[in-house]
């Protein structure tokens, strides 16, 4: 671990006259301008949110699940822990965050520390197939955004849940022929997961909703902040955060690849 990454965390405080969030975004932004965290130009865009679609989108992935306060919630991927925190504050279950990165996790425990929290959300350092966790010891299963291409997660995931337990998380779909024909279609998505053991609620192409509340803001945000940017992270940085953006928005335009969202229950 980064010597200066936890001298900066230990300085990190919060104050009550702005907006948490806010604060939380502007802390991450000075991380990844200083090199102490690695993630891609868009990261400083999302901010603890790594996803599109922010904290809308962690709303209604609640919602289809049906969560409750007596949910017991573990997030794949959690990154800095900006949903896992969501999902205790506004729905008041308890919540295991999940990465292998150090440096996420360290950010994730101070940031949850900062918002007084650590009673409903902690973080671990692992590889998701391998979470030390015992058999049955989760309601749900969560991941946005990251889930591997060949769904091997659901293995530990089927473990870690109690039976009936639900699953929920979004992958990249193929939807026309000119896209990577190694990637599923949401058709064959769904077929995929229920061969390992789970009943298929519900399969979602969500790539519109991705487009209206993700990429289009994101970019959007990069054009209100462009000069913000430039001092802070420099001009080769904006350039490339700018090449991505169009590079992924035509990708979902054009309808040759965007995301699913898949909902299941452990049978």
């Amino acid at each position: 671990m980064n010597p200066e990454l936890l001298k900066t965390l230990e300085a990190w405080r919060l104050t009550e006259d702005t907006d948490t969030q806010t604060q939380i975004a502007a802390l991450l932004e000075r991380l990844l301008a200083a090199g102490l965290m690695r993630a891609s130009p868009c990261a400083v865009l999302l901010g603890e949110q790594y996803h599109l679609g922010g904290a809308e989108d962690t709303r209604r992935m609640a919602e289809a699940l049906g969560l409750t306060r007596d949910d017991r919630v573990f997030d794949l991927a959690c990154y800095v822990g900006g949903p896992a925190r969501q999902l205790a504050r506004e729905y008041g279950c308890r919540v295991v965050g999940v990465d292998f990165s150090k440096e996420h996790i360290a950010i994730a425990d101070r940031l949850t520390q900062l918002c007084r929290m650590e009673d409903r959300v902690r973080f671990v350092c692992c590889d998701a197939e391998s979470v030390p966790e015992p058999d049955g010891a989760f309601t749900v299963a969560w991941s946005q955004g990251s889930f591997p291409s060949d769904l091997s997660w659901l293995t530990e995931i089927h473990r870690l849940l109690v039976p009936g337990g639900r699953v929920a998380f979004t992958g990249l779909i193929r939807r026309s022929e000119l896209c990577d024909p190694s990637r599923y279609s949401l058709d064959e998505l769904r077929e995929r997961v229920a061969a390992y053991g789970f009943r298929v609620l519900s399969a979602e192409d969500i790539s519109d909703f991705d487009l209206e509340y993700g990429w289009y803001p994101a970019k959007q945000k990069l054009r209100e902040n462009e000069e913000h940017c430039y001092r802070l992270m420099g001009e080769a940085w904006v350039r490339q955060a700018y090449a991505e953006l169009d590079i992924d928005i035509e990708s979902w335009r054009s309808g040759r690849e965007g995301n699913g969202r898949i909902v299941a229950v452990r049978e």
